[in-house]
């Protein structure tokens, strides 16, 4: 936060410039767009697969992601960043409201309840999966889901997300004060601790619930990303289903519409303006024409759009990936590693260099994507084939097969150690190396920041477009 609020601008990815270079700005946002428009897939596959198995339809998955698709990135092209900001505070509402639903319904229907709920809290499940992590090292990277490995994972992409993620670095950027931009940060980790536990203990009670009842149709078991929606079609009264279901729309809303709208500023600012146009960032605050304003705001919509038809299209087939957990860890979380592994580089060293940077960047992102692929012989088999001869003793004949959770961390170590020995066999570079270093820039003062009464704050014009959220700061 420290360093964002100093720098302004429009896009994250502007420090890379000013630190590296055009190259090394312009890779990073590639890598940032293949992160969320996995992200956009996922988030939208997630509820089409719940209202489709709580209906007792799931043949409708595929018509449901189009509908949806298509209304958030409808209103996210006409409304833009405000759109984004009102809509994610009413479905906060709708997403606690019915959780709390949830947690009362299953409370209330679990032989037991509360203690019965925790008391499981160390078993297994039949299906559950174990490995002999006899083997060494080595072993460790292919068990399906060791703790260590599980907690480095979601350690680097957290940090990934509150470091080099153009959504939460435009959600802070749109604040009137970094004193704001703190509050909001602490409001957000509360939130999502608070969210994160209740979700486990669903798991918990579902576990539970099954254990005690008996255990679902056998085309439900096969397929655990379903138990929770056949569990709603079976126990939740009618109008509740229809609000948890909501509850789950709005969570996954909250994600898509502030990927979409973050996407389409970065492929504004950093691709359309800076490499297309040649405009300077400095450019895209100042004073311009009507004309000027006009196009900038249809291109914004036209970007928009596009995004919003690659990510539906994404989503139609993020299934084959595996079940939901499996596809945030690979399609969403994956790309976090390399990109955090740049701002590192840029933040905290002083002998990395442009083409080192880029270098490490672009084969770290190599890396993830193999790993990606590693731990997905279902897409392999059916999309990749000509790809097995690439992968040890080839998955689809029962080679070993990569745990999902590596991706990330794989991709960040390779961008550090490739970033900084490339960088040792170029020429050094001190003087942005020593003026846009994490020290360098947070040693500066802050810009004034004045929080001014709300009524007081004047709102754009109707036709002024959002390339960065920068309209309600």
């Amino acid at each position: 936060l420290p360093l964002f609020r100093r720098l302004g601008g429009f896009s994250a990815y502007e420090y890379l410039e000013r630190r590296f270079g055009l190259a090394v700005r312009s890779l990073a946002a590639g890598i940032f767009m293949l992160w969320r428009l996995g992200w956009m897939a996922a988030a939208l596959y997630t509820p089409s697969l719940a209202i489709a198995v709580a209906s007792g339809h799931r043949e409708h998955i595929v018509p449901i992601v189009i509908v949806l698709g298509a209304i958030v990135t409808f209103y996210t092209m006409a409304g833009g960043i405000r759109a984004v900001i009102w809509n994610d505070v009413a479905q906060f509402c709708v997403m606690f409201g019915g959780l709390a639903a949830t947690l009362i319904i299953i409370l209330l229907t679990v032989d037991g309840g509360f203690s019965t709920i925790v008391s499981n809290v160390t078993k297994l499940g039949p299906d559950a999966p174990v490995s002999d992590a006899k083997g060494g090292l080595l072993a460790y990277f292919f068990l399906p889901m060791p703790a260590m490995g599980y907690l480095l994972s979601t350690l680097v992409t957290r940090i990934a997300t509150y470091t080099s993620d153009q959504v939460m670095v435009q959600r802070f950027q749109t604040s009137k004060s970094i004193r704001e931009a703190r509050r909001g940060f602490l409001i957000t980790a509360i939130g999502v601790a608070a969210w994160m536990l209740a979700l486990c203990f669903v798991g918990l009670a579902l576990f539970t619930y099954f254990e005690t009842q008996g255990p679902p149709p056998p085309e439900i078991r096969a397929n655990e990303d379903q138990l929770f929606p056949y569990y709603m079609g079976q126990v939740f009264p009618a109008g509740l289903t229809g609000l948890v279901i909501a509850a789950i729309f709005a969570a996954s809303l909250s994600s898509i519409d502030s990927a979409i709208n973050s996407l389409s500023t970065v492929a504004a600012v950093d691709f359309y303006h800076r490499l297309f146009r040649g405009r300077a960032d400095a450019a895209l605050g100042g004073a311009v024409s009507d004309a000027e304003r006009r196009r900038q705001l249809w291109v914004s919509r036209a970007i928009t759009l596009v995004v919003g038809l690659i990510g539906i299209a994404l989503a139609c087939n993020v299934s084959k990936l595996g079940t939901i957990f499996e596809i945030a860890n690979k399609l969403v979380n994956g790309f976090t590693g390399p990109l955090l592994g740049i701002f590192l580089l840029g933040m905290f060293t002083k002998r990395a260099n442009t083409r080192g940077v880029f270098l490490g960047g672009l084969v770290g992102t190599c890396v993830s994507l193999y790993a990606i692929l590693w731990s997905s012989p279902g897409l392999l088999n059916e999309s990749f084939a000509f790809l097995l001869g690439l992968f040890p003793a080839a998955v689809a004949n029962g080679g070993a097969v990569l745990s999902f959770i590596w991706p990330a961390v794989f991709g960040l170590v390779v961008t550090l150690l490739g970033g900084y020995l490339f960088s040792l066999a170029a020429p050094r570079v001190t003087d942005a190396a020593r003026e846009w270093n994490w020290f360098a820039i947070t040693a500066r003062p802050l810009p004034r920041e004045v929080d001014t009464p709300r009524a007081a704050t004047p709102k754009p014009a109707a036709d002024e477009p959002t390339l960065g959220g920068r309209e309600a700061t």
